[in-house]
């Protein structure tokens, strides 16, 4: 199994907690946890985390991406990597530079990774 790289262990996480329902434009600096609900449009520019009993719906922009829950979108891009967990269920377009699956995971929809492994996914 390849290990997963990630620097964001000393970074703290802004927490959108579990029965919380948040509609619109997020915008955040650093890394983002979701365990509630989300629509709208996302920009985190560290890592999302997309709990196991989340829904996020809308479009997506960050840096890497960790989902265990059900995401829906128009378009998802992640400039480093996407990992999806056992749990997750993802449906719509993701575009990524690398993925990451665990068995389980349900995928509906394209996930577009560019030939050339030094370019950057299409916003």
């Amino acid at each position: 199994m390849a290990k997963q790289p990630e620097n964001d262990s000393l970074q703290s996480y802004n927490v959108l907690g579990a029965g919380t329902l948040v509609k619109g434009t997020l915008e955040t600096k650093g890394n983002l946890r979701i365990d509630g609900q989300f629509e709208g449009s996302m920009t985190v520019a560290g890592k999302l985390v997309v709990g196991k009993e989340s829904l996020v719906q809308g479009t997506i922009q960050c840096s890497s991406a960790e989902l265990e829950g059900h995401v829906k979108v128009e378009k998802m891009t992640v400039s480093s990597l996407l990992s999806l967990k056992s749990t997750a269920v993802i449906e719509g377009v993701f575009n990524t530079q690398r993925l990451y699956v665990e068995q389980g995971a349900l995928i509906s929809g394209q996930i577009q990774m560019p030939k050339d492994r030094n370019a950057q996914p299409s916003k």
